[in-house]
C-alpha cells in the first residue's frame, strides 16, 4: 500500500516534469515563428499598384445627393437613400429599380 502511493507520486512527478519540458519546447517553437515585429515585416511588403476603378453601371433616379448605399446579402441588389427622401432598391445587374419609397417629412441640416 505504501509503495503504491510512492509510485503514484513518482509517476506524477515524472509527468509534471515531462509537461514542463514540452511547454518549454513549445515556447521555443513559438519564439522561432514570432521572431520579428510587425513593422519589420511591413518594410518587406511590396507596395500595391494604383487601383483602377471604372464605371460599370450608372443608377439614375435620385433627385439629390445620395447619402448612403449598401449591397444586399444576395450580392445582386443595392439599396440607396438620398436627400430627396427616397430609398431605392436597385437590381445592380440590370440597373432597374425594384422598389422606391419616399420617406415622409425628411429634414436635413447641412
Amino acid at each position: 500500500m505504501a509503495t503504491e502511493g510512492l509510485q503514484e507520486k513518482e509517476s506524477l512527478a515524472v509527468l509534471k516534469n515531462e509537461a514542463e519540458s514540452l511547454k518549454g519546447k513549445l515556447e521555443e517553437e513559438r519564439a522561432k515563428l514570432h521572431d520579428v515585429e510587425l513593422h519589420q515585416v511591413a518594410e518587406r511588403v511590396e507596395a500595391l499598384g494604383q487601383f483602377v476603378m471604372k464605371t460599370r453601371r450608372t443608377l439614375k433616379g435620385h433627385g439629390n445627393k445620395v447619402l448612403c448605399m449598401d449591397w444586399c446579402k444576395d450580392k445582386r441588389r443595392v439599396v440607396s437613400s438620398s436627400q430627396d427622401g427616397k430609398v431605392i432598391v436597385w437590381d445592380a445587374f440590370t440597373t432597374n429599380k425594384e422598389h422606391a419609397v419616399t420617406m415622409p417629412s425628411m429634414i436635413w441640416d447641412m
